[in-house]
C-alpha cells in the first residue's frame, strides 16, 4: 500500500508465464474504487478488515476489478455504470489464460449509477469511457484535479488490444476526459500519475495517428493482415499467453469496422 496526498493505492503484481502486471485499487473517503481480481482476495480481504469504507464503485465489470465483490462488505452501496449490471449478475466466461492470470468472480448485484458520486469531503464526476468496456467509467474530483481511469490508459503506445476493444471509442473517451480539467490520473494498472494529463495526451496522438495510417494503408487497397505487418511486425509474448486474444489485429481490425470506406 502506498499513499498520494489523501488517497490509499493498494497494489498486487502479478507474474505468469514471463507476462507480469500491476493492478491497483483506490480508497478514499470511504470510496473504495475497484475491488482487485480473485488472486488478491486474501491481500484484499486482510487489508480492508483494518480500514473503513462505506461506498464500492467498479470502474468496470472485468475481472481483475471486480474479482472480490462477492467478499466485500454487502452493506455498503455498490455502484457500477448501467450497463455492467447484466455482466456482474452473470458468471463470467472467460478464457483459460485470464482464469489462471486473474481468477474468476462469483456473480453479484451492483447498483446502477450515472450521477456524481458524494463522499464526506469530494464529489466525483462520472464519465461513461467506453472502448476497453462498455460500462467503463472514469471518476474526476474536479476540486483536487484526480481522474481515476480504470483501464483507459494503462500505457502510452499500445501495439496490441484485446478483441473485445475498439480504438475508435478509445479515441472517443481520451476526447472526452481531456475536456475536463485535471492533473493527476489514477490508473487501475499504471498507478498515481502525477503527469497524467500530458500521458493521456500523448496517447491519444498515438491512437490518432495509428488510426490515420490504418485508414489510409486500408483505403489504398491494403488488407487487414498487411497492415498489421507493416505497423505491427513483432509479437509480445501476451500475444501467445492469450491465444491472440490480445493481438494487433485486433487495433486494425477495430479501426476498419468502423473507420474504413473501401
Amino acid at each position: 500500500m502506498s499513499e498520494f496526498e489523501s488517497i490509499k493505492a493498494i497494489k498486487g503484481t502479478f507474474k505468469l508465464g514471463g507476462v507480469r502486471m500491476n493492478v491497483y485499487l483506490y480508497l478514499i473517503d470511504g470510496l473504495l474504487i475497484d475491488s482487485g481480481p480473485k488472486r488478491l482476495q486474501k491481500e484484499v480481504i486482510d487489508y480492508l478488515s483494518k480500514e473503513t469504507y462505506n461506498q464500492i464503485i467498479f470502474t468496470h465489470h472485468h475481472e481483475d476489478h471486480t474479482g472480490n465483490a462477492s467478499v466485500l462488505n454487502t452493506n455498503v452501496p455498490t455502484y457500477i455504470h448501467p450497463a455492467g449490471i447484466h455482466l456482474c449478475e452473470q458468471k463470467p466466461h472467460l478464457p483459460f489464460y485470464r482464469r489462471v492470470f486473474w481468477g474468476s468472480r462469483k456473480p453479484f448485484t451492483p447498483e446502477p449509477i450515472q450521477h456524481p458520486l458524494q463522499t464526506k469531503h469530494h464529489t466525483f464526476e462520472l464519465i461513461h469511457t467506453p472502448g476497453h468496456a462498455p460500462d467503463h467509467l472514469a471518476l474526476l474530483e474536479k476540486e483536487q484535479g484526480w481522474l481515476f481511469t480504470g483501464d483507459l490508459y494503462v500505457m502510452s503506445h499500445p501495439k496490441s488490444i484485446f478483441a473485445f476493444e475498439s480504438i475508435p471509442d478509445v479515441i472517443t473517451s481520451l476526447e472526452k476526459v481531456l475536456t475536463y480539467d485535471f492533473d493527476t490520473v489514477l490508473c487501475s494498472h499504471a498507478g498515481v500519475l502525477p503527469n497524467g494529463r500530458r500521458r493521456l495526451e500523448e496517447k491519444l496522438h498515438y491512437l490518432r495517428s495509428v488510426q490515420d495510417q490504418v485508414l489510409q494503408k486500408y483505403n489504398d487497397g491494403k488488407p487487414a493482415s498487411a497492415i498489421q505487418k507493416e505497423l505491427f511486425p513483432t509479437k509480445h509474448i501476451l500475444n501467445y499467453f492469450s491465444l491472440f486474444e490480445n493481438s494487433s489485429k485486433h487495433i486494425v481490425t477495430s479501426i476498419i469496422d468502423k473507420g474504413g470506406s473501401r
